[in-house]
């Protein structure tokens, strides 16, 4: 016999981005198992919660609501998995995501760039946040290393404006420039990193030579609106929706819901321009490489690195490499071919337009790196990295990293 087609309500404000690569999660597990008739309630959950819920005829419930909602939902008696509390209520599920995990990789990935200074910006009235940046803090500990938090509150509804922006700016502007350098930094989200390199920017401070800027969330309009292109924590959201609606699934089948929190870890990190960036203390090598960084896609030659510090070309080609690991020339090429990488993917600029604006001489040049970087042609790149983009749910993290050579 035909099984009976489940009604399930989701209920998150889908103008959040996180809320709705939840709800691409959701209908992940849909799509791998039976398919439900889905009630979604997409904004003003808050407004009439009480009452839809007294003529809808159900069998289960996910929800991104605040505390006192999942309680009213709780009291109508129908299986309900929570995607955003505070702590787990009996018989209602708890998906969250490990907010302790999202700090210990941020911290892993700035230490990964040799950075020894570091600080943190967190909103001290949310627990998601002070738990990132507790986790964060203990890592470097281990390390020996210290941190330097500094707390912003949190933006909302109806409050603020310019004027509480231009505090704000001025006081991460001080904090900022107190900072020994260079350093690393991390924000709660990605909103507040984007607060932070702002400040950076009216402060003229370097990102990353001097200043290193990591948020979490990798929302991405977010993230490539930022000046430069902002990293980011990426955080399983997508994973979220997918086990919420698993747990769902088997309590709407008679099982009984699960005692315990259920954590989901970040998948690692989508490094872009305002932690690419090796911690370098040496002045003269630090020079030459933000030299390259503001000016690799401008067709400059190593000559015209030498040009920027009071040293021969040999002596400056010696530290280069001793400190970062490569050449002069290959650092140029690495950032070129990372630059035509990403317009690659998130443009659909011809190649030739990509290769002018990488600073590659031509497109003929730009292929002959591309098949000896990477095996393969900035075609056959682009159609790939859209194929995958289209068919996997997930981005991992070893298909973010900047490419190193």
């Amino acid at each position: 016999m035909r099984k009976r087609l489940r009604r399930v309500a989701l209920i998150a404000e889908t103008q959040v981005s996180p809320r709705r690569r939840m709800i691409n999660g959701v209908a992940r597990y849909i799509r791998e198992h039976d398919p439900w008739a889905i009630y979604l309630k997409p904004f003003g959950a808050d407004k009439s919660l009480d009452r839809w819920l007294q003529s809808w005829q159900g069998d289960g419930i996910i929800a991104a609501v605040t505390d006192s909602e999942i309680d009213l939902l709780q009291h109508h008696n129908l299986p309900v998995v929570d995607l955003i509390g505070i702590y787990r209520r009996e018989g209602v599920p708890l998906v969250r995501t490990n907010d302790r995990a999202v700090g210990r990789v941020g911290a892993e990935h700035l230490l990964d760039r040799g950075f020894r200074h570091f600080g943190f910006v967190v909103y001290p009235e949310h627990s998601w946040s002070t738990r990132r940046c507790d986790a964060f803090v203990e890592r470097l500990k281990e390390e020996g290393l210290g941190c330097i938090v500094r707390s912003i509150p949190f933006p909302r509804s109806g409050a603020g404006g310019p004027d509480l922006w231009e505090n704000q700016q001025k006081m991460l502007c001080q904090w900022l420039e107190s900072l020994p350098k260079p350093v690393g930094v991390m924000c709660s989200t990605d909103l507040l990193a984007q607060q932070l390199l702002e400040a950076c920017l009216r402060s003229e401070l370097n990102v990353p030579e001097q200043i290193a800027v990591l948020g979490a969330d990798n929302d991405e309009p977010i993230c490539n609106i930022c000046y430069p292109s902002l990293s980011s924590v990426i955080i399983n959201d997508e994973q979220r929706g997918y086990m919420a609606a698993a747990v769902l699934d088997r309590m709407m089948n008679g099982e009984p819901p699960p005692k315990e929190v259920i954590w989901v870890d970040p998948i690692g990190v989508f490094s872009r321009a305002s932690t690419d960036i090796l911690a370098v203390e040496d002045e003269l090598v630090a020079t030459s490489l933000r030299f390259v960084r503001d000016h690799a896609c401008e067709q400059i030659s190593v000559d015209d690195v030498v040009k920027q510090v009071p040293v021969s070309r040999s002596v400056l080609e010696r530290r280069f490499r001793k400190i970062i690991g490569r050449s002069i020339n290959n650092e140029i090429l690495r950032i070129r071919l990372n630059t035509a990488v990403q317009l690659l993917c998130e443009t659909d600029l011809a190649i030739k337009v990509i290769a002018m604006k990488s600073g590659f001489r031509s497109t003929s040049y730009m292929s002959a790196v591309f098949r000896e970087k990477l095996n393969r042609t900035p075609g056959s790149y682009r159609g790939d990295e859209k194929s995958r983009r289209s068919n996997r749910s997930n981005v991992t993290a070893q298909a973010t990293r900047g490419l190193e050579f």
